[in-house]
């Protein structure tokens, strides 16, 4: 039997519907279809900082985490509440073990986020895109759609749409 037969048989046996393990707060919302492993973290206290009188200080979080139809999220990941906006996995995205998705993150459609890679604030993704095991993307980067990160790459500036980048720092892959 080959690999797509067996995971359509298995579709058949365990139809679409959500299966949340993990407790959810409140300023969390999710879609339908969706898959969210035991010991995935809902931080409810972000990373953010601001030096007020020569003291730093905490920037509270009162925004929301958006979950769109079909994403999985699977144990040991982190997504971290916005500091005032929205926090948003878009629909189809798989996130793997040990991801952390930091405050204000913004994922497009149908992505692979594989393990223990790490998104910094306000980072965006664009559709598609595929993030290696152990990637590291800086905070507000943006990186387009249909983008191959490879892993353990230290992406440091934006990346354009239909590209391939790899390495530390992170430079295009010329074919």
């Amino acid at each position: 039997m080959s690999r797509l037969e067996f995971a359509k048989k298995q579709l058949e046996k365990y139809p679409e519907k959500s299966e949340i393990l993990t407790e959810l707060p409140a300023w969390v919302k999710v879609g339908k279809n969706v898959f969210i492993d035991k010991n995935v973290h809902f931080v409810s206290r972000g990373f953010g900082y601001i030096e007020i009188d020569g003291k730093l200080t905490h920037i509270p979080h009162s925004g929301e985490v958006i979950i769109e139809n079909d994403v999985e999220i699977t144990s040991g990941a982190n997504i971290v509440r916005a500091t005032a906006d929205k926090t948003i996995i878009g629909a189809g995205t798989k996130i793997n073990f040990g991801v952390h998705v930091a405050h204000n993150v913004k994922i497009g459609k149908n992505c692979l986020i594989i393990a223990n890679s790490v998104i910094g604030g306000s980072a965006e993704i664009g559709d598609n895109c595929y993030i290696g095991i152990g990637a590291l993307i800086k905070n507000k980067v943006r990186i387009g759609n249909n983008v191959t990160v490879g892993m353990g790459a230290v992406v440091l500036k934006d990346i354009p749409d239909n590209e391939t980048w790899v390495g530390n720092p992170a430079k295009k892959l010329e074919k």
